[in-house]
This record gives structure tokens, C-alpha cells and sequence, in this order.
């Protein structure tokens, strides 16, 4: 009985790390998405350090928490953005959130030379769920093409970045923080 109770106190206790941990990163990554609103940083700065630091959380969510708090996390992140005013095109909202999932998965997934993967679904995701969604909500031509160009390219640029800062200061944390996962 005593041996069950313990038990149960480890998964309890691992269970509010993870909650914890994720919960920091998300705070990180909004907190840095809501940064465009007091900075006024080039767009090309803005894109490619936000980006790269909101995956950076995701890939640290993955390796430190638990596939299903990150994924509250991926479907968060483009609320938050849509409600700060980042995103005005709101069936943007669930194509993000699919690929920030796919990107997640895939980086769970993913090990040495496998990492390629993970930013290239992600971009690839990001991109035609964009084109689907202009298709669908009868975008202009210029709008969709304009949606389009910053899904592919800067997606995947912002995606890798943050995958291999991820890779870094994972492997310089995880002796500090508790087992790997």
C-alpha cells in the first residue's frame, strides 16, 4: 500500500514539473510575441527573433513537459497573437496551431540527423493550410500571394533557428533540470 503511495506522489510531483515547466515557456514565448508591441523592431528582426524564440519554447515544451501540454501551447500562442493584433487574418489561427503541432511532433520524434524534418513540415504545413485558408475565405490575389511568402521561407528559417538553440541549451540544461526525457 505504502509502495503505491509513493507511486503515486512521483507522478503527482512529475506532473506539476511538467505543468510548471510548460507554463514557463508558454509565459516566455507570449511574452516575447507581445514584445512587438513596445519595440518597434524592423519587421525582418521582428520576424526572425520572435519566430526563433517561440520555437525555441516549443522545442524546450516538448523535451521538458509532455506532448499534450506543449500542444495547448501551439493552440495558445496564435490566440495570443491573433488578440494582440499579429495576426488579423483569424483562419490563420487553426493553421498555425496545426503547425506549430506538426512541428512539435515532429521534433519529438526527431533525433540526430532527423532533425532537418521538423522545420521543413512545419513550414510545409504553415503553407498550405495558408493557401486552403485564402482559398476558402476568397482572399485576393496579392493578399494570398503576400500570406504565402511569409508561411514558407521565414517559417522555416525561424523554425530551424529555434530548433537548434533548442539543441543547444537543452543539452547544457538537461543535466541541471532533471532526466532527459
Amino acid at each position: 500500500m505504502r509502495r503505491m503511495s509513493v507511486d503515486r506522489n512521483r507522478k503527482q510531483s512529475r506532473q506539476a514539473r511538467d505543468l510548471a515547466r510548460a507554463a514557463i515557456l508558454l509565459a516566455i514565448a507570449a511574452l516575447v510575441q507581445w514584445i512587438r508591441l513596445v519595440l518597434p523592431l524592423p519587421p525582418v528582426v521582428s520576424l526572425l527573433l520572435i519566430g526563433t524564440v517561440v520555437n525555441l519554447c516549443l522545442c524546450l515544451s516538448v523535451w521538458s513537459s509532455s506532448l499534450k501540454l506543449t500542444a495547448v501551447s501551439c493552440l495558445l500562442l496564435p490566440v495570443f497573437a491573433y488578440v494582440q493584433g499579429h495576426l488579423a487574418f483569424w483562419p490563420l489561427v487553426p493553421v498555425i496551431f496545426a503547425g506549430n503541432l506538426a512541428y512539435c511532433l515532429a521534433v519529438h520524434q526527431a533525433a540526430g540527423w532527423k532533425y532537418v524534418w521538423p522545420p521543413l513540415l512545419k513550414a510545409l504545413v504553415l503553407w498550405g493550410g495558408t493557401g486552403l485558408a485564402a482559398s476558402l475565405f476568397h482572399l485576393p490575389a496579392g493578399l494570398r500571394q503576400a500570406l504565402l511568402l511569409t508561411m514558407a521561407l521565414p517559417q522555416w528559417t525561424t523554425a530551424a533557428l529555434g530548433l537548434a538553440a533548442g539543441l543547444f541549451l537543452w543539452r547544457r540544461l538537461r543535466g541541471k533540470i532533471g532526466e532527459a526525457r
